[in-house]
């Protein structure tokens, strides 16, 4: 591919980008009605508490304006809870969006349990918005809530100004088999009917529970706003991940909202909840990231065209020899198994290690992500020895420069796949620093909240990266010298033909497997709450292998080396997973 082409490929797709970043930072301000700030303020000494502030700028405002306190779940944040937090503010509300410790921009721990503590800085910010913001309610709040966040959101009954109203998605305040939170007043239940959590039977029971009505059902509401006795249960056709995206959820906590807070009486006079755009910010950040993610093609390719010959990445040829597409099949498969149940086990060790207090680095579920990477390298390697054997073992690895050099050899093998990886990972890292300027735009990117890593979250990410990278040294070896080494296929269309086959091999039964364990992992959640992010993990961390395979068959289609591919791979996958887990 000419140059020429490369650069205006680059520069259309910089475009598309900056367009799908624009639209999501215009959608977060009411496309113009609302504005936005970002707030740091400190609690009490060494406590600081990140927040945004939504306000409606244009239009007729209530005077005073009541808050509504909006308050993440476990791997999320309060840039992600965008939806709530744009379509409250167009209708008369402050929205005040809270980091919980360990989870965005916060550095704070994030331990299981600290759930007061976590309250007292959600309403520290709730506090200091009413203290400093010019007619806003001094009293009158309410708080709306996603998964974990509820628990931090019932401590709020005993402070010193309860809300008024609840709004809990994704949670049915279920301690235990059986065993509820005692319900506040005045409080929307809105789950997903999919939710993998909970079911529609324990919703039912979470409202009956709460009503003391052992015939209530979804969709109606019982008690009085003015008595503070009212409950509503809303089923909407979604999961639990995408119930804080969800039209029809969002509708119901507007109005629940809206009456609470304001009074029955101004839902007539408000903005229609049915009427929502937040869903264009979901486009533009599902259209931000693929062009993103496509964009370090052509400049890959680019960057690899100025590089003197001697420079670049050498070019191994392929000498394993093909075995039959059954046996490849089974050998991939087996090698897939095996990676996700060593997740699984790694991932719930790091789990009861951190609940021990031995962590490292900072992150939950670090600990067992190093883990996964260092038994993986160890384990799958010795399943390809023992199912492909030790010679084509041993050219698998050499396929990707692991091979009898010496030191100096490899190290010149990793720099000048480096040196085209690295531009990359600059181009990347450029976006995210434009789209993370403080009070300018944060928009959703990539696979989670994906963000310029904050404090400690930067040093993770290199530690995470390091040990990613002989992980994925060994999951090169398995793609080319095991599923793309030399094959006679019939007809045109040879290359297409070599990586189609490489994907469903080796994902076929990985993501199934992935699948099950996501499953049983967020159904165990009520039992622990952390495994709930195992499941989750394990879903980003696929997501991001597809990505990876991709890069990596493509290399070694055009360059004939991964390095450059298993460089930014161990990137992509540390930024994702450090940016997505709270710090511990």
């Amino acid at each position: 591919m000419k140059r020429d082409a490369l650069y205006f490929t680059i520069f259309i797709l910089s475009i598309l980008i900056a367009s799908s970043f624009y639209l999501s930072w215009t959608v977060d301000r009411g496309m113009g009605e609302l504005s936005v700030e970002r707030v740091n303020i400190e609690r009490a000494p060494g406590r600081p508490v990140d927040f945004l502030v939504y306000q409606p700028r244009v239009g007729v405002r209530l005077n005073p304006m009541p808050i509504v306190l909006t308050l993440h779940g476990l791997a999320g944040s309060k840039d992600g809870m965008y939806a709530f937090n744009i379509e409250l503010a167009r209708r008369n509300f402050t929205v005040v969006s809270v980091d919980l410790a360990g989870h965005g921009d916060s550095t704070l721990p994030f331990l299981i349990g600290e759930y007061a503590e976590m309250a007292q800085d959600a309403y520290a910010a709730v506090q200091y918005v009413q203290d400093n913001w010019d007619r806003v309610d001094s009293q009158n709040y309410s708080v709306l809530s996603h998964s974990l966040g509820f628990r931090v959101a019932i401590e709020l009954v005993d402070f010193p100004e309860a809300p008024m109203a609840y709004a809990a998605v994704g949670d049915i305040g279920q301690m235990d088999l059986g065993v509820y939170v005692d319900f506040p007043g005045n409080l929307l239940i809105a789950i997903g009917e999919f939710d993998e959590m909970i079911t529609a039977e324990d919703a039912l029971n979470a409202i009956r529970t709460a009503t003391g009505n052992a015939s209530a059902v979804d969709g109606v509401t019982y008690g009085s706003f003015e008595n503070h006795t009212a409950y509503r249960l809303a089923l909407a056709p979604t999961d639990h991940v995408f119930e804080a995206l969800d039209g029809k959820v969002i509708e119901e906590a507007i109005s629940w909202l809206i009456e609470g807070t304001q009074g029955e009486y101004q839902l007539q006079h408000s903005l229609n909840p049915a009427s929502q755009i937040y869903f264009n910010k979901v486009i533009a950040t599902f259209t931000g990231a693929l062009f993103l993610l496509v964009s370090v093609v052509p400049l890959m390719l680019l960057v690899y065209s100025y590089v003197p010959e001697k420079l670049r990445p050498r070019r191994i040829a392929v000498e394993t020899q093909a075995f039959s597409y059954k046996k490849t099949f089974a050998i991939s498969s087996i090698l897939g198994a095996v990676m996700i149940t060593i997740f699984t086990a790694t991932t719930a060790i790091g789990f009861h290690l951190e609940n021990m207090g031995i962590a490292w680095p900072s992150s939950m579920f670090a600990t067992g992500l190093i883990l996964f990477f260092v038994l993986s390298t160890i384990t799958l390697t010795a399943i390809m020895y023992v199912l492909m054997g030790k010679d084509t073992t041993k050219k698998a690895f050499a396929s990707v420069a692991i091979q009898r050099l010496s030191f100096r050899e490899h190290f010149i093998d990793f720099v000048k796949g480096f040196l085209i990886a690295g531009v990359c990972i600059l181009w990347i890292m450029f976006w995210l620093g434009i789209t993370g300027l403080p009070e300018q735009m944060q928009p959703w990117i990539l696979i989670a909240l994906v963000k310029w890593p904050v404090g400690i979250r930067g040093i993770n990410t290199v530690i995470v990266m390091a040990f990613a990278i002989p992980y994925l040294v060994v999951d090169a070896a398995w793609l080319r010298g095991l599923l793309m080494s030399e094959r006679e296929w019939g007809g045109r269309q040879k290359e297409i033909k070599t990586v189609i086959f490489a994907f469903v091999s080796k994902f076929a039964v990985s993501g199934l497997l992935a699948v099950l364990v996501v499953s049983g992992t967020t159904a165990l959640g009520f039992i622990g709450g952390k495994m709930v992010l195992l499941g989750l993990l394990l879903l980003l961390t696929l997501v991001i292998s597809l990505l990876t395979t991709i890069l990596t068959a493509w290399t070694a289609l055009k360059f004939q080396n991964t390095w450059p591919a298993i460089i930014l791979s161990a990137f992509m996958l540390a930024i994702v997973v450090i940016s997505s887990i709270p710090l511990i």
